[in-house]
C-alpha cells in the first residue's frame, strides 16, 4: 500500500501560520483504517499488510516563508555552497522543527515506533481480534518540491542538514545522497511506485514561475514570497500598522495562503474593499504594493533573467499585477490566462503535463500523480487495452494540508475568496490489497472559525443601490430605489458591543 500526501508547508511561523498537529493525528487514524482495509485481499480472505509507503511528495517542510531570508545576507537565489548560506539554511530548519515538535512527533512515530497494528490472520483467513496485534512497518519516503529544494543539493553540508530532517520526521531517505525530485532519482522509491503503477512528481517541474531548470537553484516563486509578499507586509505593518483596522491587519497575515501566489492582488484588493473604509487607506496600501512590485523588478537576479529560464516574459506577469490606480475588471481572467498559458495549458490545472509522460504513452503507470497546485484532483485521462486487459489511467493532484481560498461564483461584481482548511491524500493499493481496487481518494475540507477579531464588512453603494436581474425582469425595478435600503436587507455598520 502506498499513501501520497503533499504540500503541508510546515514553517517556522515567522510570516505565516503553520498546520496544526490535529492534522497529523487524522492522518494517523486514517492509516490505521486504511491498513486494516487494504489487508482483506480479492479472494475475500484477511491477510495482514506486511509493509506500507508514504510518500511526502514535496513541501512538507516550507525553507522558503521565514523571516530569516529578510535584511542583509544571503538569498535563497545566490551561492548555494557559501558558509554564510548554509547557515541560513540550517537556521530556517532548526526553526521550522522545533515549531512543529507535536506534528513531527506524531509522523516520526508511524515509522520508528510503529503505531500501526492489525490483528493477525486465524486459521479461517479472518482477523483475529482476540489476539495480539502486530506493528506494520511504515517506510516514509521524502521528494523535494520548490519551498525544500536545498535538500536537493550536493555536499557535506546539506548531507549533516538532511540527516537531522531524517531524524527528526523518521525517514527511509539515506541522507547521504539528495533527497530525489522524481521516482527515478532513488532506485528504492522508483521500484515502490512501479508496483503501484504510479508515476509521481511534485509538479513544480511545469510551473516556469517555482522552476528554473534546474532543482538545486532557486526559483522566480522564492522572489515572490521573500521579496514582494513579506517585504510588502512589513512595509505596511512599519508604516500603517496602528492607522489600519484589525480586520484588515489580519487579512493581511493570509496574504501567503492565496493559490497561484501571483493571484495575491485580487485578494487584497478584496481585502480593502471590505475591511478598510478610509478611501486613503486604501490607496496607500496600493501605492506600497506597487512600489513593492517595481522594487522586485529591479532586482539584479530578476533583471538578469537567471530564473527565468522557462518563462518568456516576467515584466508582463508583473505590469498584470499592479493596482495602477485600480484592479481593472477583468485583471483576474487575464492573470490566469497568463498563468495557465505559461505552463502549456489553457486552465491553472497540471493534468495535460500527466499526457506527456513518457509512463503515459508506454502504458507503464496507471496512475500519474502531481501535487504543488494546493487543488485536488480526480481526472480520467485514457482507456485503452493492454495484454488483454482494458487499463484505465488517471490524473490525481494530491492537493495540500493547509488553508486555501477560492473566489467565489458570484457574477457582475468583484469576486470574493473563501477561506477553508484543506487536507487531501492519495492510497494506491498493490495486487490483491483492498479486495484489488486500484486507489483510494480522500479529499476533506473544514470550513475556518470565525475571527474572534470583531470585524466591520464595508460594502460600496454601488453593489447596495444595484438591484438584480431577477428583479429587472420582473418590472420591479422601484425595489432598487434607496429607501429599500432602510429595510433588514439593508448594508449597515454593526453598533459598538455594550460596555462590560
Amino acid at each position: 500500500m502506498l499513501v501520497i500526501i503533499s504540500d503541508i508547508h510546515l514553517t517556522d511561523e515567522t510570516t505565516c501560520r503553520t498546520l496544526d498537529p490535529g492534522a497529523f493525528r487524522i492522518f494517523a487514524e486514517r492509516l490505521q483504517d486504511l491498513a486494516v482495509r487494504a489487508s482483506w485481499r480479492s479472494d475475500g480472505g484477511y491477510r495482514p499488510l506486511t509493509g506500507i509507503d508514504v510518500l511526502l511528495l514535496g513541501d512538507a517542510l516550507d525553507l522558503i516563508r521565514s523571516s530569516v531570508w529578510q535584511g542583509e545576507g544571503p538569498k535563497p537565489w545566490d551561492d548555494t555552497h557559501g558558509h554564510g548560506y548554509v547557515q541560513r539554511v540550517a537556521k530556517v530548519l532548526r526553526g521550522t522543527l522545533s515549531h512543529n515538535v507535536r506534528s513531527l512527533a506524531i509522523l516520526k512515530a508511524l515509522s520508528v515506533e510503529q503505531i500501526i497494528r492489525l490483528p493477525e490472520s486465524s486459521p479461517d483467513h479472518k482477523p483475529d481480534f482476540e489476539g495480539p496485534q502486530i506493528p506494520v512497518p511504515v517506510r516514509v519516503h521524502y521528494m523535494v518540491g520548490n519551498t525544500d529544494w536545498m535538500l536537493h543539493n550536493q555536499g557535506e553540508s546539506y548531507r549533516l542538514i538532511r540527516q537531522v530532517v531524517c531524524d527528526e520526521l523518521g525517514l527511509a531517505n539515506d541522507p547521504a545522497k539528495p533527497f530525489p525530485h522524481q521516482g527515478a532519482d532513488d532506485p528504492v522509491l522508483a521500484d515502490i511506485l512501479a508496483r503501484h503503477r504510479v508515476c509521481a512528481r511534485h509538479g513544480d517541474q511545469w510551473d516556469p514561475l517555482s522552476y528554473s531548470g534546474r532543482r538545486d537553484q532557486s526559483s522566480l516563486s522564492d522572489v515572490l514570497a521573500i521579496e514582494l509578499i513579506t517585504y510588502f507586509r512589513d512595509q505596511v505593518e512599519a508604516t500603517l500598522g496602528d492607522q489600519l483596522p484589525a480586520s484588515t491587519r489580519l487579512g493581511l497575515s493570509e496574504l501567503d495562503h492565496v493559490r497561484p501566489l501571483a493571484m495575491a492582488p485580487l485578494w487584497l484588493d478584496q481585502l480593502l474593499r471590505l475591511t478598510c473604509p478610509v478611501d486613503s487607506l486604501q490607496y496607500e496600501i496600493r501605492g506600497q504594493w506597487d512600489r513593492a512590485v517595481r522594487r522586485m523588478l529591479d532586482l539584479k537576479i530578476v533583471r538578469d533573467g537567471q530564473l527565468a529560464y522557462y518563462l518568456g516574459s516576467f515584466d508582463e506577469l508583473a505590469q498584470l499585477m499592479m493596482f495602477q490606480g485600480q484592479i481593472a475588471t477583468d485583471q483576474g481572467e487575464q492573470l490566469a490566462a497568463w498563468i495557465a498559458k505559461s505552463r502549456g495549458g489553457r486552465t491553472l490545472s497540471l493534468v495535460r503535463n500527466a499526457m506527456h509522460e513518457p509512463e503515459f504513452r508506454n502504458r507503464r503507470a496507471r496512475h500519474f500523480v502531481y501535487g504543488h497546485t494546493h487543488v485536488a484532483e480526480t481526472v480520467p485521462l485514457d482507456a485503452s487495452f493492454m495484454d488483454g486487459y482494458v487499463l484505465n489511467q488517471i490524473y490525481f493532484n494530491s492537493g495540500t494540508w493547509r488553508r486555501t481560498y477560492h473566489p467565489t461564483g458570484k457574477e457582475d461584481s468583484p469576486r470574493e475568496f473563501l477561506p477553508a482548511e484543506a487536507m487531501s491524500y492519495l492510497t494506491f493499493y498493490a495486487d490483491d490489497e483492498r479486495h484489488g481496487a486500484p486507489y483510494e481518494v480522500w479529499s476533506g475540507i473544514l470550513g475556518t472559525a470565525p475571527s474572534p477579531i470583531r470585524r466591520i464588512r464595508v460594502d460600496g453603494p454601488q453593489q447596495a443601490l444595484k438591484p438584480s436581474k431577477a428583479f429587472i425582469a420582473a418590472g420591479e425595478q422601484k425595489l432598487a430605489r434607496p429607501h429599500f435600503l432602510s429595510g433588514a436587507a439593508a448594508h449597515s455598520i454593526p453598533k459598538p458591543p455594550a460596555a462590560g
